[in-house]
């Protein structure tokens, strides 16, 4: 005994379903593993404010570096920003090519002749 919700719901049905909400994630969360893009070659100076909470951006294709603007969302990188809570009121360098050791604080890895060949845009 089937009943009507058999005829609404076959194996085949579903199993296209499935295919397509699969497809329609891949787009969104790709199985590749994402990777930074280099912003910018240098750090940004920014003085963070104890107790404010801030998310810096990890893809790299924010317009409001070394912040999150929510690129990542619309580019469909896979990746998101790092979200952290400032300590102190402090002056910092925070880290715009992407590969620092230490995120968000810059380590000075953009020195590194890795980075300074890396087109801005490019993944390193």
């Amino acid at each position: 005994m089937g009943g009507a919700g058999a005829l609404l719901r076959p194996a085949a049905l579903k199993l296209n379903q499935r295919r397509d909400i699969t497809s329609w994630l891949a787009q969104w969360f790709p199985q590749t593993p994402a990777k930074s893009v280099v912003a910018l070659k240098t750090p940004i100076k920014v003085e963070l404010v104890a107790g404010k909470t801030y998310r810096w951006c990890v893809c790299g294709h924010s317009k409001k570096q070394p912040f999150c603007d929510g690129s990542h969302f619309f580019k469909r990188t896979g990746l998101s920003p790092l979200k952290f809570k400032a300590r102190e009121t402090r002056m910092v360098a925070l880290c715009t090519c992407k590969a620092t050791q230490k995120p968000p604080y810059c380590d000075g890895t953009h020195r590194s002749e890795r980075v300074q060949k890396a087109e801005v845009g490019s993944p390193l």
